[in-house]
């Protein structure tokens, strides 16, 4: 017994032996066993049902097969205990799977399109259609023109970053002009406000002096 052998009943009920060792009604085709839709037993899934359990079938070989549609449409049944748990992507491989697809998305003679072009002369619809012949290395220049549309894009944003650390500064110094001059023009006012109070004080004290010797004279005279 190899796990997969039929054994057909006196009544001629043909019967497969699961890999747990329960017997199942069923037949056998080329060497699988074979089940109808909805006759499946438990413990085999298709690839569909292990991969909504977050499983895959972790290499095994298909146990079975399970026909709809009167033998027309078939899918592959694997034992769920011989089953593994999916791996999870890491970013990086989520972001080269992203830059291999948008590869496929260059026509190597128009360029960037929104569909995938032809593996086999990676050109669009359109332009294979036109019958252009693809200049070689089509996609590489492409690819470089992008590289350098990023670079003097980065380059621009650099001279922007410059230009607005340049305009501060420039603002900075302005605002120490203006600091330093009106310093400057209160310097002055205050300066000319000290001449004012000193002319005045010696004009009062002059007329003072004047008033005590007009004074004097009268007490003289007298």
């Amino acid at each position: 017994m190899t796990g997969r052998d039929d054994q057909v009943s006196s009544r001629g009920t043909e019967w497969v032996v699961l890999p747990d060792g329960r017997r199942w009604p069923g037949r056998v085709r080329n060497g699988l066993p074979e089940f109808k839709f909805g006759q499946a037993p438990a413990g085999l899934s298709t690839r569909r049902q292990l991969r909504e359990r977050g499983l895959c079938r972790g290499g095994q070989e298909p146990f079975a097969r399970l026909t709809w549609k009167r033998d027309q449409r078939f899918a592959w049944l694997y034992v769920d205990a011989l089953a593994k748990a999916k791996r999870t992507p890491s970013d990086k491989q989520l972001a080269a799977v992203e830059k291999a697809l948008a590869a496929r998305k260059v026509c190597a003679g128009c360029g960037p399109v929104d569909h995938f072009v032809r593996t086999t002369d990676q050109l669009c619809g359109d332009c294979h259609e036109a019958g252009i012949a693809p200049t070689a290395g089509g996609t590489d220049g492409w690819r470089t023109v992008q590289a350098w549309d990023t670079a003097a894009g980065a380059e621009a944003e650099d001279a922007s970053m410059a230009a607005s650390r340049a305009a501060e500064a420039l603002a900075r110094a302005a605002g120490r002009i203006d600091v330093a001059q009106q310093h400057d023009e209160r310097a002055e006012e205050l300066a000319r406000w000290h001449a004012d109070d000193a002319a005045q004080r010696d004009a009062e004290q002059a007329h003072a002096g004047a008033d005590e010797d007009w004074t004097y004279d009268e007490r003289g005279v007298a």
